[in-house]
């Protein structure tokens, strides 16, 4: 899709006096279906049609045209190029939909939005360009939607409010760290004391009990878990 935008931005050109977009097809007069064929034909036929020595001197209007069929020809010549254009103007036609002009502008918007008495365009969902007849129907309600305040604060008290209000966030988050870095370091606490009394036993038992009855004590216990499985 950003490959065929790429490809319509650099090879569409544009009539800003009627605001409508020329394909490659119509420079050369034909239709988006020819062959390869009808492409060169009507390119030789307009090249001598249009070239300095059919025309002297040379009109600035037919050396314009005389590159459009040039730059047409370059791009639709070349199978893989002209691939890429028929996709960019597929898009460009999808983009185009609904698009009007209005003197100097072209938008899909109401032309009731576009033509102003100063003749430009007003996008109604700019504030200022709201339609006031309906300001009325929203005196008596507050502004943020909370009814305690009625009116527009000014902009420092809404920066002071948002300061406010990540100092306290930030406390908060400081305490709740400090919390859960308490309550686990706890836990690895009482771990390690854990571990600590049974690594005691196994020491206070390895000096109790002589080499033989640790053998048997050994013994025991992978005779158990033999037994277990």
């Amino acid at each position: 899709m950003l490959m065929c935008g790429c490809a319509w931005l650099k090879y569409r050109r544009l009539n800003t006096r009627a605001g409508l977009v020329i394909s490659h097809y119509d420079t050369l007069g034909l239709e988006k279906d020819c062959t390869h064929s009808d492409i060169k034909h009507s390119f030789i036929k307009l090249s001598k049609e249009l070239h300095p020595d059919t025309n002297p001197p040379l009109s600035p209007d037919l050396h314009q045209r005389l590159l459009a069929v040039n730059e047409a020809y370059s791009v639709l010549s070349r199978p893989h190029q002209r691939r890429a254009y028929d996709q960019s103007l597929s898009v460009g036609e999808r983009t185009n939909e609904g698009m009007r002009q209005y003197g100097d502008i072209r938008t899909n918007a109401p032309r009731h939005n576009v033509v102003r008495p100063h003749g430009t365009y007003a996008d109604p969902s700019i504030y200022a360009n709201r339609d006031r007849t309906h300001d009325r129907d929203y005196e008596q309600r507050p502004y943020y939607g909370v009814r305690a305040i009625k009116r527009k604060l000014p902009n420092s008290y809404i920066a002071a409010g948002a300061f406010v209000f990540m100092a306290v966030g930030a406390v908060f988050h400081f305490f709740l760290a400090k919390l859960t870095s308490d309550i686990t370091i706890h836990q690895l606490d009482r771990r390690d004391q854990a571990a600590s009394e049974h690594l005691q036993l196994v020491r206070q038992q390895a000096l109790t009990n002589t080499k033989e009855i640790q053998m048997a004590l050994i013994r025991q216990r992978a005779n158990d878990s033999a037994a277990n499985k």
